[in-house]
């Protein structure tokens, strides 16, 4: 089943552009999205507890609580970061933190690395196809930073790169219980990113009529719950199936291409456009990196 990561990555990237495109649509409020993401998915997951075995290892669940927290504040150091730079240059985390992950873990895992050396070509492939996909996700969004913005977010993308590395390292702690590993991860994390993003939300001076109104919950709490958990499936499947989380980010990350597509038929239905047609030469370098990637991992 390890060779089909990259397929079970597509599907994840696939779910989190309609995730994103959902949000692109409505113009949900992000704190609110926050809570949704968060406490409604762990009450929606609350049910199956009972069902669900456990994972044996307690550092899981004590790695579960930090990786929370680290949720938690990536969501408000973006917030603060769109309010400051505008929301778009926050899109230019995700694609950059993932050369930093690819660097980061064969520096942790120095023995997968000495393995590549052993067929340079294929280093050398799965070298440029990171680049690759992480330069065309860059093209697509067409978003320039200033030093200013990019000294504000590296906390940031500091914060992503520790937290993909550190989901990889959850999956493998669970591995001997995939299916329990991948609920409590969703189920705990969700409680805690949530519970500091409730806290927050209040504090803007919302009320709770705003979470339980039934547009916000139809538009919003219910799509939200649905797609975020079936993300967290998909993305720590393929984490558990690769050999090194970054390979599974570049894809999911390149969710772009997915939106871009959408954008098309929303446009050809509702004459409107969200986004700018890209460059072919950039969708053609992506599609390509992408190919190359997953017939040399």
């Amino acid at each position: 089943m390890q060779q089909y990561w990259w397929l079970v990555s597509i599907f994840a990237s696939f779910i989190f552009a309609m995730y994103i495109f959902a949000n692109q649509i409505f113009k949900l409020k992000g704190s609110l999205v926050m809570i949704y993401r968060g406490i409604g998915a762990a009450i929606f997951l609350l049910p199956f507890v009972p069902l669900i075995q456990g994972v044996a290892n307690p550092n899981f669940y004590y790695l579960c609580l930090v990786q929370g927290v680290l949720i938690a504040y990536l969501d408000n150091r973006l917030f603060n970061a769109a309010n400051r730079f505008g929301a778009e240059i926050t899109s230019v985390i995700q694609p950059v933190s993932v050369m930093f992950g690819f660097v980061i873990w064969f520096i942790l895992v120095p023995q997968q690395f000495w393995d590549l050396c052993q067929n340079p070509w294929r280093l050398f492939f799965i070298t440029a196809s990171m680049i690759g996909i992480v330069s065309s996700v860059l093209m697509l969004k067409k978003n320039r930073m200033s030093r200013k913005a990019f000294f504000y977010l590296l906390p940031a993308l500091l914060t992503v790169t520790v937290l993909d590395l550190l989901g990889k390292k959850l999956m493998d702690i669970g591995q001997d219980n995939v299916l329990g590993a991948i609920f409590y991860y969703s189920i705990i994390t969700s409680v805690i990113a949530g519970g500091i993003n409730a806290i927050a939300f209040f504090r803007e001076g919302n009320s709770i009529s705003e979470v339980f109104h039934l547009r916000n919950l139809l538009f919003a709490g219910i799509p939200v719950i649905v797609l975020i958990l079936a993300m967290y499936t998909f993305k720590n499947y393929s984490l558990y199936l690769s050999s090194n989380p970054a390979y599974v980010m570049a894809i999911i990350y390149s969710y772009p291409i997915w939106i871009l597509f959408a954008n098309n038929v929303y446009s050809r239905y509702f004459k409107r456009k969200l986004y700018a047609r890209p460059s072919r030469w950039v969708l053609l370098t992506m599609m390509v990196s992408i190919i190359v990637l997953i017939l040399n991992v």
